[in-house]
């Protein structure tokens, strides 16, 4: 069962360039989509911000408004590129039996020999997944377990997550969750004997190409 979050809303009836007021007295403009017409809708900025502290990204919001309260996800969020203010959010209506796709962040745990006693690196090309459940199904996080990574270069994928009986992982099943990479030191290493070796294969052709230039001049010279 997913953590419920709550949001004291208002309806809003200010619209188009006239919210840039509601903006600046600290109140941002907002929709819940689905289920019938959108209705507008309005929060405090700061309302917003503990809401997303909290895990508002992903878990199911209940938001009070109008007398009455409403289920709902978050669809989608604009910010100000220069000040990072929040300013529009758009939420999708959902009945908590119904089947939806939220993005849920994965929390990796264990420990892997590969980076404990091999001194791998762990690196974690993925942080979010998206997920199809019953809204009230959709875990709170996804949990990755890391102690299965015995060697360098050894990964996990999402085909190799444990099933669960209430909830699907949709991405693709060849995404890499998490990977050891060997130490910097072996990897520069590496690259110093891949140069060092396409240099003395240069330095070995050359000496070829020279030997084969003074048999030729000496050829020559028998000839003539």
């Amino acid at each position: 069962m997913p953590t419920q979050l709550d949001l004291s809303a208002e309806p809003r009836d200010v619209f188009g360039k006239h919210v840039k007021r509601l903006r600046r007295e600290g109140i941002v403009p907002a929709n819940i989509y689905g289920h019938g017409a959108s209705r507008a809708i309005q929060a405090p900025a700061r309302s917003l911000e503990r809401l997303l502290a909290s895990g508002g990204r992903t878990s199911v919001i209940a938001i009070a408004f109008d007398g009455r309260s409403e289920t709902a996800l978050l669809k989608s969020m604009q910010r100000d590129p220069r000040s990072g203010h929040i300013l529009h959010v758009d939420f999708q209506a959902v009945s908590m039996e119904e089947e939806v796709t939220s993005i849920v962040p994965v929390r990796f745990v264990g420990e892997s020999v590969a980076v404990t006693k091999l001194d791998g690196v762990m690196t974690h090309p993925r942080t979010e997944l998206h997920v199809a459940a019953r809204a009230a199904d959709l875990p709170d996080v996804v949990e990755v377990d890391v102690s299965s990574i015995s060697e360098l270069h050894g990964a996990i994928k999402v085909s190799d997550l444990p099933p669960s009986s209430t909830y699907q992982v949709v991405d693709v099943a060849d995404e890499v969750l998490a990977i050891v990479l060997p130490p910097k030191r072996e990897v520069e290493e590496e690259v110093e004997e891949a140069v060092a070796a396409e240099a003395e294969a240069e330095a070995a052709g050359s000496e070829a190409e020279a030997a084969q230039g003074e048999t030729s001049t000496e050829s020559e010279s028998e000839t003539a």
